[in-house]
Parts: C-alpha cells; sequence; structure tokens
C-alpha cells in the first residue's frame, strides 16, 4: 500500500476522443504518472489526412511519454524536453513514408507535482488547457495561430476568435515549425487547489464550448466524470455535420485522505492472546 501525505492532491482524470463528423479521428490523448509525486497529462491533434494525422498525435504522445519517464523531474525544462522530443519523432516519421511527408501535429501538456500542489503547462499549436477554479479560468495556454498574432498586435479583439475565418491558420505545431517558434511553457508554477479542474483539450471541443460555458460546467459538477459528459453534450448539442475530431482530458484536484502503509497497520495491532495448552 502507498504512502500518502497529508495535504497532497489527488488528481482524478477522464477523457474522450470522438471523430466528430469526420471518418477518422486524428487526436490522441495520453498520460504517465512516474516515480516520485509527478503526472504528465498529454493531448495531441493531428493534421496531414487519413493515414498521416493520426500517425503523427499518437507518434508524439509516446514520445513525449517515453522522454518524461526517462527524467520526470518538476520543471518547465522537462516540458519542454517532452515537445521537443515528440517534433523529433513526428519529423522522423515524416521521412520513412512518402504518405506521412506532410503530416503535423499540434501538442498541450499538463505537468504535476501533487504534493507541491502545483502544476505548469506547456504547447504548441492551438490546443488549449485550461485550469478553472470553480467557474474562472485562473491560468491558459497560448494559442499558436495567425489569428492570435492579429490579436497580439491589436489587430483583431479577442473575444471574436472564434469567428475568424482564419482561426485555424496555425504558423507553429510539431513537424511543421519553420519559423522554429519556442514551445509556450508557463512562466511560473500555477498553485492548485482542492477543487480544481484542468480542461486538456483540441480546437473540436473549444471552438464550440467557450470559456464561461466551460467553467459553469465544471462548477456543476460533482465528479471528473460527470465534467466529462456534460463537455461531450456540449460538443454535441453544438456541432454541425462534418465538424472536426473532438477529444478532452479532464482532471480534477481534490486533497487525499492520510494513508499508512501495510507495514504501519500492522505494528499497531494489538498482540495476539495465547490460548491455554
Amino acid at each position: 500500500m502507498m504512502m500518502t501525505n497529508a495535504g497532497e492532491l489527488r488528481l482524478e482524470s477522464a477523457s474522450f476522443s470522438h471523430d466528430g463528423g469526420r471518418d477518422y479521428n486524428e487526436d490522441a490523448v495520453g498520460e504517465s504518472d512516474a516515480f516520485g509525486a509527478v503526472r504528465l497529462f498529454m493531448l495531441a491533434d493531428g493534421a496531414g489526412g487519413q493515414g498521416g494525422g493520426d500517425v503523427a498525435a499518437r507518434t508524439a504522445i509516446a514520445a513525449a511519454k517515453a522522454e518524461f519517464m526517462r527524467l520526470p523531474a518538476y520543471s518547465p525544462d522537462t516540458l519542454l524536453r517532452c515537445m521537443k522530443t515528440a517534433d523529433l519523432a513526428v519529423r522522423q516519421r515524416q521521412t520513412e513514408e512518402t504518405r506521412l511527408a506532410r503530416m503535423a501535429s499540434t501538442f498541450v501538456a499538463l505537468l504535476v507535482d501533487y504534493r507541491q500542489r502545483k502544476a505548469l503547462i506547456g504547447n504548441l499549436g492551438d490546443s488549449r488547457c485550461y485550469v478553472f477554479r470553480q467557474n474562472k479560468v485562473i491560468a491558459q495556454s497560448y494559442d499558436h495561430s495567425l489569428v492570435q498574432r492579429f490579436i497580439d498586435a491589436g489587430l483583431y479583439p479577442a473575444e471574436r476568435l472564434r469567428e475568424h475565418p482564419k482561426r485555424n491558420v496555425l504558423y507553429a505545431s510539431l513537424g511543421a515549425n519553420e519559423e522554429t517558434i519556442d514551445p509556450f511553457v508557463s512562466a511560473a508554477s500555477i498553485e492548485l487547489s482542492s477543487g480544481d479542474g484542468v480542461l486538456l483539450c483540441s480546437d473540436g471541443v473549444w471552438e464550440l464550448v467557450d470559456e464561461e460555458t466551460m467553467g459553469r460546467l465544471h462548477a456543476m459538477s460533482a465528479t471528473v466524470a460527470q465534467w466529462r459528459d456534460h463537455i461531450v453534450a456540449a460538443v454535441r448539442g453544438r456541432m454541425a455535420p462534418g465538424h472536426d475530431n473532438f477529444s478532452a482530458l479532464v482532471v480534477r484536484c481534490a486533497v487525499a485522505v492520510p494513508t499508512t502503509t501495510q507495514d504501519d497497520d500492522e505494528r499497531t495491532m494489538p498482540p495476539m492472546a495465547m490460548q491455554p495448552a
């Protein structure tokens, strides 16, 4: 039995990945729990057509997980290493088959130290990570999209991002980063509290479900499974025929109840009384 310390976080997660209105799914999700108290959650949204985007997304998740397990430290460098390793893996696969030559993938990840109750976000592309406290967003990833550049330059209002016809045009992603854009990584750790929730999602989710709705669904959900199911229902209720794949991984934080090891339990038991012969 594992020892659980008072005050550390217990992380509960759930995920989904649906085709939407497409014939195939190019999204992938994954997570990895290393020795110690560090955990990595990941989502990738591939591009490049059937037989390409799905390969790119799965390749990215597998490569990032392997790199994380090689040195599972809690630090911004860990997220950067995972994303750079994933990028190299996707580029290597591009050279192996002609049909894979133009494949690419977004990547977003959450790195959590659940003893210290803090987290870091990393991403490349426009798959997103949101951290919620009740119904409010307290931290968010950064889109590497053409429209986000317009917003940063003051040329387009942020509240209308979902309306722009070129909202899906990216200038950086795994396997397609000609400008050598550095991935986004949180400037500082995000302090987590019991009840906080984290949503990693592809654009097939966030394009249809705004932050206000995401937060409301989080606040009204008693469990992580309920929050997941509410998000799926929200997307299905809004999507048009031919809608993109939509995937998400949701995490809910709770304070762990202290436990003891089996040996400790045995030491606290009273000695067995001797039976008379």
